[in-house]
């Protein structure tokens, strides 16, 4: 069972979204295993699964549901994702909720250095 199992069905608001899902699961899925490879805490773990699970869902849903941004298909996850993180704070989704928006920060910055250390 991978991590991110039903997530683009979570995300899912029309037909094209599924593409964009299927690149930004991978990076998504491969982080996840990092941190269970370094030993994380469960609930360590589940914190950032869950910010990768919002800040997937807040991508697509500025690109299908508002229509606010634009991706190119022949894009790749990686650079898709780099878009909204910027190794200092990531995307605001939790803008009344302080706690919850400082966990996808934080994982928005070891995503963010997580991307930057792939290996091309």
């Amino acid at each position: 069972m991978k991590f991110t199992d039903g997530w683009e069905d979570d995300w899912h608001i029309e037909s094209g979204d599924k593409v964009l899902a299927g690149k930004l699961l991978p990076i998504f899925e491969a982080y996840l295993k990092s941190l269970q490879k370094k030993g994380v805490a469960k609930s360590t773990f589940n914190r950032h699964k869950s910010a990768c699970h919002a800040i997937g869902g807040y991508i697509i849903d500025r690109v299908f549901h508002y229509q606010w941004d634009k991706y190119k298909e022949s894009e790749q996850g990686e650079d898709i994702l780099l878009r909204y993180l910027d190794g200092y704070d990531g995307p605001l989704i939790h803008q009344d909720n302080e706690s919850w928006q400082r966990e996808v920060d934080t994982t928005s910055r070891k995503l963010y250095t997580f991307i930057k250390n792939l290996d091309p």
